[in-house]
């Protein structure tokens, strides 16, 4: 294909002018391509899926289909409740790892993986104290900070979060506090 008719058809992708049967189907045929150019779209048509179309990012990448639970565990992580945990730590490796909401990123390098306005009540609370103090572990005991993708599956009756899937990839960030965000920049 000549290239500036991928790079428009890539815009597209990115623009979300491309429906979803037909995302999957032309990611089906870039994959036999196997060439450069098929490896871009495919890359492409991921990248617009994981934030923007859980259901057919989980039939791209059906590692993703992983429980976060077995995720962390594999990679020896542990947190206080697996239901209401957003952070985990690995005290041998000295990591905290954040799971980074797929539509908390604001640009490619850079999401919130944690806000003073989401603290709430009860495990919400419980979840924030705990991120809390897995970030002072950071600052006072020489942690490090990684980051894993979890794509946001709406919300249950009582307007929490769902985990749709992840991606099963830990990536090393930096992290800062800008106003009421906690922002990572995966490095």
């Amino acid at each position: 294909m000549k290239k500036d008719v991928f790079d428009k058809m890539l815009v597209r992708i990115a623009n979300g002018d491309i429906a979803s049967n037909k995302l999957q189907v032309m990611y089906a045929n870039a994959e036999k391509q196997g060439d450069e150019q098929g490896c871009n779209l495919m890359a492409q048509i991921i990248k617009y899926s994981e934030r923007n179309d859980t259901v057919l990012y989980r039939k791209l990448v059906p590692e993703s289909d992983v429980s976060r639970k077995r995720f962390m565990e594999d990679e020896g992580f542990s947190c206080a409740n697996w239901l209401w945990s957003w952070s985990f730590v690995n005290h041998d490796k000295k990591i905290i790892a954040f799971g980074a909401w797929n539509n908390a990123y604001i640009d490619e390098g850079n999401v919130v993986i944690l806000c003073e306005r989401w603290k709430g009540e009860a495990r919400e609370a419980s979840g924030y104290n705990q991120a809390l103090k897995h970030i002072a572990l950071v600052e006072e005991q020489g942690y490090s900070y990684q980051i894993f993708n979890m794509i946001h599956g709406g919300h249950d009756n009582k307007g929490r979060s769902k985990i749709a899937g992840i991606d099963p990839l830990l990536r090393t960030a930096v992290v800062r506090k800008e106003g009421e965000d906690w922002i990572a920049t995966v490095l």
